[in-house]
């Protein structure tokens, strides 16, 4: 099983637009996808076939000691989905506390889960540094970071290097996209600029252009590259869908100075 995390320390930076486009692209491709959302927006789903947000998920199961995979749905494109699903502060309490007492316990559910070895699951994070966000970090073979080309997003760079220490992913596992970019305003195209300058190569080349086709994807409940094959945004999402494909699962140790203690 090979772990991708999707994080960011910018809320509204597309991380669960990444996490259902990557999947469908994997599963066309007659890979074994598994998409799970750690997020309680409950909007993985809805990209992802439902018409709605999904009324069961994992999160209600795992808090009671329940069986994650009872809230799964398979979609159109044969993604294997597990939606957040509706829940309550208490039980997202719950879920803290379980982590807070295991920091494992992520990595613990997943290996429960009935699926194939060679499967690949997208983990699709709240906004770091939310425990479970921390706990996708700590259990994943490859990291990418949605990042806005924005000010805020340039001013995050100590932040997302501390994310990134986190993991146990090899640095050549770990890359930064950047998302929702609209190279027709200043703003974002400066802050492309500097945040090449900051990152050098890490930064991957495949810019995520904001257009009107992942809105209309997601009023369809389908992936971009269905609704719109040709669109800027479904090229720029092949390519870092084919940056994933390249990255080598192999993960490196953190050193005990990097690991986030268990929060």
């Amino acid at each position: 099983m090979r772990v991708i995390a999707v994080v960011s320390p910018l809320g509204g930076s597309g991380r669960t637009t990444l996490v259902a486009n990557l999947a469908s692209l994997g599963a066309r491709q007659g890979q074994s996808i598994l998409a799970i959302e750690l997020c309680a927006q409950n909007l993985l789903g809805m990209h992802l076939g439902m018409p709605r947000p999904a009324s069961q998920g994992w999160a209600a199961l795992a808090a009671t000691g329940s069986w994650w995979a009872d809230g799964s749905f398979d979609n159109t494109d044969g993604v294997g989905v597990l939606p957040f699903g509706p829940t309550t502060p208490d039980t997202i309490t719950t879920l803290h506390q379980l982590l807070a007492a295991n920091p494992q316990w992520l990595q613990d559910q997943l290996a429960l889960l009935d699926i194939p070895e060679d499967c690949t699951v997208l983990l699709d994070t709240p906004q770091w540094p939310s425990p479970l966000a921390q706990a996708a970090l700590r259990c994943a073979d490859a990291v990418l970071v949605a990042m806005e080309a924005s000010a805020r997003g340039c001013a995050s760079m100590d932040t997302v290097r501390a994310m990134l220490q986190a993991s146990p992913a090899a640095p050549n596992a770990q890359g930064i996209a950047v998302t929702r970019f609209d190279p027709r305003r200043a703003s974002h195209r400066e802050a492309l600029t500097t945040l090449r300058q900051q990152w050098g190569s890490q930064l991957l080349p495949y810019t995520v252009h904001e257009d009107e086709n992942l809105s209309r994807a997601l009023a369809a409940s389908q992936s971009v590259n269905s609704v719109a094959p040709h669109a800027q945004s479904a090229h720029d999402l092949q390519g870092i869908f084919h940056w994933l494909s390249a990255v080598s699962p192999v993960q490196a140790q953190p050193s005990p100075a990097t690991e986030v203690a268990a929060p």
